[in-house]
């Protein structure tokens, strides 16, 4: 049996296998062939009396209506590209059918699981096709013995399938190791023409576009202007770093994320990345430079995607702000971290309720936004992987005149049974704006919260 990282066979996925981690459909390298065999299954599944396991097969037929929506039954059978990024490359996904195929002699006499048989024998029959070894993908141990007692190799889901927002999404930004002008040859790499810098196109990756931003590890950060089929022209930004709010960055994606949020090129951000990786914070403080300091704006408004996380705990009394405040606790612990080093503890929420009421922050629920349009404002949209693609549509439509939208995010923390990351809101806002002329994208892969919250996010 070949090790699962080093296994690059086509894989076969069983229906325990999507059940037991959706994400199945997005963990590999190779092509991955699911059998109609496998579908019948997940549809009888999704009625069974077990709500969690129900659920999980609700989600993986979402997963598979977002991946194939709009492909035609010829495109199925020849592949469905998946979706691929510089951190993570995909194969393409398969729907066979398996109804009509003939038996192996193998399995025609087998007792047992008819399903399990015909899944094997869906698998035996692409090896022939193929004319390479397959992998089925299975929890179940009794099927994997007996693939591998026929000739298909077999394993068990991956235990450390974590998918990124990166993984998934065109980041809008790439790292280069070293300092990337000493790759370059002075002739033919780059000139320079006033802050323009030109790099050969093979310099950077497919996703270069112009808004993308690049840094390397001497310090370099800069934003790509144009891209043609042979150049790729940037501005070099500044080294120095300027506090917002009091605030410096912590890391390279910090530092573009401030200039972002404050340029005045932008009407909209889209931030997505880790928890504790400083969306929120970073996002706050520059609302409050801008509204306080720069007085580009009148006031802060805070939205959250959903209202709480599981199920509605009922009525909650008092007035729109009471009901709101609870429930939007992240940007207040990033009100309190940011000004705590300044003040005692005893006066630490004085000053933070004086900072909403001079920055005129208004928290409020998705469910109170329809038909507003927000004018000189800095629109903060927290949670937006618990959206829909029509709720996005609905949110980004609110902004009016002088209002700054910033979108924050986290696919691998959707809590909602019936969004995926393909189907999220936060997905498609990426897909669709990074082509948005005042629009910029970025994607942060640090966690700078705390140790354990950098190890849960990488291992739990």
């Amino acid at each position: 049996m070949k090790n699962s990282n080093e296994n690059r066979n086509p894989r076969v996925l069983d229906t325990s296998a999507l059940v037991h981690d959706p994400k199945s459909l997005l963990a590999y390298k190779d092509d991955i062939y699911i059998c109609l065999t496998v579908l019948e299954e997940l549809d009888n599944l999704k009625e069974r009396s077990n709500s969690s396991v129900s659920a999980d097969a609700r989600v993986v037929i979402r997963m598979l209506e977002d991946i194939i929506n709009g492909h035609s039954a010829e495109q199925m059978e020849a592949g469905i590209e998946l979706p691929s990024t510089e951190t993570a490359t995909r194969g393409r996904l398969f729907i066979g059918i398996d109804t009509q195929l003939e038996m192996a002699k193998e399995l025609k006499h087998g007792i047992g699981s008819d399903a399990d048989n015909r899944i094997i024998n869906y698998a035996l029959y692409l090896q022939k096709e193929l004319d390479t070894d397959v992998t089925i993908v299975s929890r179940d141990i009794n099927m994997r013995l007996k693939a591998r007692t026929i000739g298909v190799d077999a394993e068990d889901v991956l235990v450390d399938n974590q998918i990124s927002d990166m993984d998934l999404l065109y980041t809008g930004v790439q790292e280069f190791e070293g300092d990337l002008f000493d790759k370059c040859d002075e002739q033919d790499g780059f000139a320079m023409s006033g802050e323009t810098y030109r790099f050969g196109r093979d310099t950077f990756n497919e996703e270069a576009q112009p808004r993308m931003y690049w840094f390397d590890e001497s310090g370099h950060v800069g934003k790509i202007t144009e891209v043609t089929d042979e150049h790729v022209y940037t501005e070099l930004l500044s080294r120095k770093q300027e506090k917002i709010w009091g605030i410096l960055p912590k890391n390279q994606r910090q530092a573009i994320a401030l200039e972002q949020l404050t340029s005045p090129d932008y009407d909209l951000n889209i931030i997505l990345g880790p928890a504790g990786s400083g969306k929120t914070f970073l996002a706050v403080a520059a609302g409050l430079h801008q509204v306080l300091e720069l007085k580009q704006y009148k006031k802060i408004v805070v939205v959250r995607s959903r209202d709480f996380m599981d199920d509605d705990p009922g009525y909650l009394p008092g007035d729109l702000k009471d009901k709101s405040m609870p429930l939007l606790a992240g940007v207040t612990d990033a009100l309190i971290s940011m000004h705590s080093d300044d003040n005692h503890e005893t006066n630490i929420h004085a000053t933070i309720e004086h900072i909403i009421e001079k920055a005129n922050i208004e928290f409020t629920s998705m469910a109170y936004f329809r038909g507003r349009s927000i004018d000189d404002a800095v629109l903060i949209i927290d949670e937006a992987q618990n959206m829909t693609r029509a709720q996005v549509k609905g949110m980004l439509s609110r902004g009016g005149k002088n209002c700054r939208t910033i979108v924050l995010g986290n696919l691998a923390q959707i809590d909602d049974r019936f969004i995926t990351p393909a189907s999220s809101g936060a997905s498609a806002a990426v897909n669709v704006y990074r082509n948005y002329d005042k629009g910029s994208v970025l994607i942060f892969d640090e966690v700078e919260r705390s140790s354990l919250a950098q190890f849960t996010e990488q291992n739990l």
